[in-house]
């Protein structure tokens, strides 16, 4: 081999191990900017923790127009602090706790049951014309979770 091919071959290994270099500098930069967006959009999108852990409740209502009450009963669903129930209706909002005379902490579980009638502590009759609205007020929502008479929109 004479000199001079010996300096073209060592030019030409300069020229592949820079292609070589550049290509493999570019290849990682790609990838960084895939992982990092697949990083991103999966944090933007990721579901919060709070989805799916709605609390579920659900009661029971028994009407007597003879004496203007309603009885309301705790049938299923999660066990909720019942300060954070409360029964309204028109301008009438009162936890659940008050009208149980219990402690806002304690909890409401399947069975608990409260009456509403216009001598006690709800203070308002509850006629054929009354709707009333159980509503959820813990964490971060509030949200209406039982309706009398059921097919209502009590607002």
């Amino acid at each position: 081999m004479t000199r001079q091919d010996s300096q073209r071959t060592a030019r030409s290994d300069e020229r592949a191990v820079t292609v070589t270099d550049s290509v493999a500098a570019g290849s990682l930069i790609v990838m960084a900017l895939l992982l990092s967006a697949g990083l991103g959009l999966g944090v933007l999108y990721a579901p919060s923790a709070d989805e799916g852990n709605e609390t579920r409740a659900e009661f029971s209502f028994e009407h007597f127009p003879d004496d203007s009450a309603l009885v309301v009963t705790f049938t299923g669903g999660d066990s909720i602090p019942a300060g954070e129930l409360a029964l309204v209706s028109d301008e009438t909002n009162v936890t659940w706790a008050t009208l149980a005379n219990t402690s806002e902490s304690e909890t409401i579980s399947q069975g608990s049951t409260i009456q509403l009638t216009g001598t006690g502590t709800y203070g308002k009759p509850i006629t054929t014309d009354t709707s009333v609205r159980v509503v959820y007020t813990g964490g971060n929502e509030t949200r209406t979770v039982g309706n009398w008479p059921p097919d209502s929109a009590a607002g």
